[in-house]
Formats: structure tokens, C-alpha cells, sequence
């Protein structure tokens, strides 16, 4: 050993590599065991200097030693000769050093590997870019689904993309060329079949759904109104017919469409095959193309409609009545919603709008007048978390900024009585096809207390 390291000292460049793959291999060891037993809470940064910055200077050490044997390999011969080193032995240091050193190289890949696919990865290590989807994640129906699993799913073909896509993704934010808002929807998603579809079968969604929301009105009682939907989830129907809201992705109808923007809120142009392979092709009235580009069209999905399916943002009226629903803003304050909507309107910073909210809230509820001071400061910080929940100012992200097109304004792209084929037939826009009104913004309606949900909701 101590020849071994006479011949590491040969030359600088192979002495400043032993020296930064010794060191690199002894903090990532101890900085390892260290995670492990604080059960791997780290941060996003403590995560990259253990899994890719260490491990990178580690390689980059052993990398360095061979090198500097080559250049200086006059030397080398030299020493070589000087020290009547015996080929045998060296080749033994080599080999063990080789094994120890794979070892900790293919551990640290691993955890490299391991780590750059989790949410913290991805969510917190680009703060200011990746906050606010990011935030939005945690606050969805997936969060505890991996960000890989939607962006990426199995396979070599579209790991390897997703890395070429990562790396173009890193050079923007260090050089400061970052789209804000980042524009949506994301044209080089993987398609649905392979990510959603693994959890969600469009086929097998069959059966109507009950959904009950809870409105608010803004006069001074902050009054509770109720909308009753009956939901026609399914994909098939009687007799086998296609029809309800998942029919567009089930088997045995196939439906594309030409977008003339990059939002595809724009539809010019649908097609409907159906399983017989009965082609129907309908336009509005200035498209005046025969057929579109076929790299223009595209094949319809789940996330033509559940664009924010993990990173949905809330318009203020809804984000208000689900906060005086949940009990987080209270009704006893006269005129809470209205004036809530107002608050949360206004241009606040991050920074501020927590002071700001409780300034403001103070001054439109004062203590003079009777007002509980506790009740008006949880009433402030509840209408804060909602701003904070849902703008970004840094980001140029406000309120409508991310529409959902799992709504009216989604369907509408199409079922707007105005796509007509050669035939003359529409696109249907009857509501029903998709739900039944039972009860519109009503108080107290009927239907709830026939069905014993009555003061539960």
C-alpha cells in the first residue's frame, strides 16, 4: 500500500484525484448512514450534494488517476523501476480499490437514481420555478403518487427523455430563460394510455354519481346554497351504446381534433370513429381546410379535460365556498364572502399578504363594534392561505391563469352546437349528456332531504 500511494504521489493530477475520491467517498458514507438513521427526512439539497454531487467528484477522482498516469507515464516508468514494485501486488491494490470502488458507485448511482425521480426532487430543488405546481401536488388527489409515475411511467424510451428533458430544463432555470407563466398544456407528455390509464380504465367507469356542492351568496347572512348533480361518469351504456362523460376515452371510439393554439382551447376540427370504423368529421363554419396536417392532430386523451389533474388551480369563488363549507372561514362574520372575495383580489406579495389579510380584516370587522379579535384573525389567515395557495406574482400566476377544462368551459370546445359534419348533424351541447341538474344553487333543496343528505353537506 504505501508503494501504491508513492505512485499515486507520481504526478498532481492522479494525487488530487485520490485525494477528492477519498474525501467524496468518506462524506458520502457518513453523510448516508447519518440520513439513514434521521429516517431520510432530508432536504432537496441535502439530497443533491449525497446522491449527485458527491457521487459525481467521487467518479470524477478515479477518473483523474489513470489520466495522470498516462500523461506523466515517463515518470511512472521511472518510479516504477526506482521502487522494484512488483506487478503482482499492485495489480492486487488495483483490484480490491476496483471492487470498492464499483461498490460505492453503483450504491451511489442507485440512490442518485432513486432520488432524482421523488417529488422533493422535483418540487423543491428549483424553488421559485416549481413552487407553485409543486404546492398544488401536495394539495391534490395524487400526492402521494410519485411525479415520475404521470411524467414518465416504465420504460427506457421515455426515462431517457425525460433526463434530456430534465437537463434542457435545469439550463433554463440557470440561465434564467424561464417561461412565466409556464405555458400549458405540456406537448411532450407521454400519452394517457401509458400513466393515467395504469390506474384509471375509462372502460370500466360505468354508473351515475351523486355530487353535491355547497354555494355561499354574498349578502350579510353568507346564506348556503346547494347544487345536486346527478354525474353520468360512464363510458357505456345501455345496450352498449357509448355515452357519458368517459365515453370519449373508452374503447370502441376513438376521437382526435386540430387545436389552432398551443392552450387547444381552439377546436376547429373533430373526428369520432366508432368501433365499426364509421368515420364522422365535424368543423365550424370557417374552417375552411379539407383535411388537416396529420402531425397536427391529435388522438384525444384523459388530460384533454383533466389538464390540472395533480396541479389545479382554484378560481376564488370556488376556493371561498369550499373554505366556508370546510368550516376554515367562518359565516358568523356579516358579509364574509363577499368581502373575502374582495381581500383576496387585491395585488398582495407573498410576503405580505398574511399581515395584510389581518390589516384589512381588522379594518372592515373592528373590535369596537363586537367583533371577536381571534375570530377575525383565523378568518384573515384562512383567506391568506387561499391567495397563497393559488398566486404567484413572482411567476405571473394569478387568479384564472390555469383554467380547468374539466368544466363547462372544457366541453364547450366541441359541444358548442356549432361543429357540424357533411351530414348536417351538431355536436350535441345538451348538458344532460353528461349530468342532471336535480338542484341549482337552492337552499335547502328538496332532493338532499329525500335522500337523508340533508345538513350533512
Amino acid at each position: 500500500m504505501h508503494r501504491f500511494v508513492q505512485l499515486l504521489r507520481s504526478n498532481w493530477i492522479s494525487a488530487t484525484g485520490a485525494v477528492v475520491t477519498t474525501l467524496s467517498f468518506m462524506l458520502f458514507v457518513t453523510t448516508f448512514v447519518f440520513l439513514a438513521f434521521h429516517g431520510g427526512g432530508h432536504t432537496a439539497y441535502a439530497g443533491l450534494i449525497v446522491f449527485v454531487v458527491l457521487p459525481a467528484l467521487f467518479v470524477l477522482g478515479l477518473l483523474a488517476i489513470p489520466v495522470g498516469l498516462r500523461l506523466y507515464r515517463g515518470q511512472l516508468a521511472a518510479r516504477l523501476e526506482a521502487l522494484e514494485i512488483r506487478p503482482i501486488r499492485l495489480l492486487r491494490v488495483f483490484g480490491v480499490l476496483t471492487a470498492v470502488n464499483l461498490a460505492v458507485a453503483g450504491t451511489a448511482g442507485y440512490e442518485a437514481l432513486h432520488y432524482m425521480e421523488g417529488p422533493a426532487f422535483c418540487g423543491t430543488l428549483c424553488h421559485e420555478v416549481m413552487s407553485p405546481t409543486y404546492n398544488a401536488y401536495q394539495d391534490s388527489p395524487h400526492a402521494r403518487v410519485a411525479c415520475v409515475e404521470c411524467h414518465v411511467g416504465d420504460g427506457a424510451e421515455w426515462f431517457l427523455k425525460s433526463k434530456l428533458s430534465g437537463l434542457r430544463q435545469v439550463a433554463a432555470v440557470l440561465l434564467d430563460d424561464v417561461q412565466k407563466p409556464i405555458p400549458t398544456p405540456v406537448h411532450n407528455l407521454r400519452p394517457a394510455r401509458d400513466t393515467c390509464e395504469q390506474c384509471h380504465w375509462p372502460d370500466h367507469l360505468t354508473g351515475d354519481r351523486l355530487a353535491v356542492h355547497r354555494h355561499f351568496a354574498d349578502d350579510e347572512d353568507v346564506t348556503p346554497e346547494s347544487s345536486v348533480l346527478m354525474l353520468r361518469l360512464g363510458s357505456v351504456g345501455g345496450a352498449g351504446r357509448r355515452n357519458g362523460i368517459h365515453a370519449h376515452g373508452a374503447s370502441g371510439l376513438a376521437v382526435s381534433y386540430l387545436a389552432t393554439e398551443d392552450s387547444r382551447e381552439e377546436i376547429p376540427w373533430v373526428r369520432a370513429v366508432d368501433a365499426e370504423g364509421r368515420e364522422r368529421i365535424y368543423t365550424t363554419e370557417d374552417f375552411d381546410a379539407d383535411e388537416p396536417p396529420v402531425e397536427s392532430v391529435r388522438t384525444m386523451d384523459c388530460v384533454d379535460c383533466h389538464n390540472q389533474p395533480s396541479h389545479g388551480f382554484e378560481e376564488p369563488e370556488r376556493a371561498i365556498d369550499r373554505a366556508l363549507a370546510a368550516g376554515a372561514l367562518t359565516r358568523s362574520l356579516p358579509f364574509a364572502r363577499k368581502t373575502g372575495l374582495e381581500l383576496l383580489r387585491v395585488e398582495w406579495t407573498r410576503d405580505g399578504v398574511t399581515d395584510g389579510m389581518r390589516r384589512a380584516m381588522q379594518e372592515r370587522y373592528p373590535t369596537a363594534s363586537g367583533f371577536d379579535a381571534g375570530t377575525v384573525e383565523r378568518a384573515a389567515d384562512a383567506l391568506a392561505k387561499i391567495w397563497l395557495r393559488n398566486v404567484y406574482p413572482d411567476m405571473a400566476i394569478t387568479w384564472g391563469t390555469y383554467p380547468s377544462m374539466a368544466s363547462h368551459r372544457g366541453c364547450m370546445r366541441c359541444h358548442d352546437g356549432e361543429h357540424i359534419d357533411e351530414d348536417g348533424n351538431e355536436i350535441s351541447m345538451d348538458c344532460e349528456t353528461c349530468h342532471v341538474v336535480l338542484a341549482d344553487r337552492e337552499r335547502d333543496p328538496d332532493i338532499l332531504e329525500q335522500l337523508g343528505l340533508q345538513g350533512d353537506r
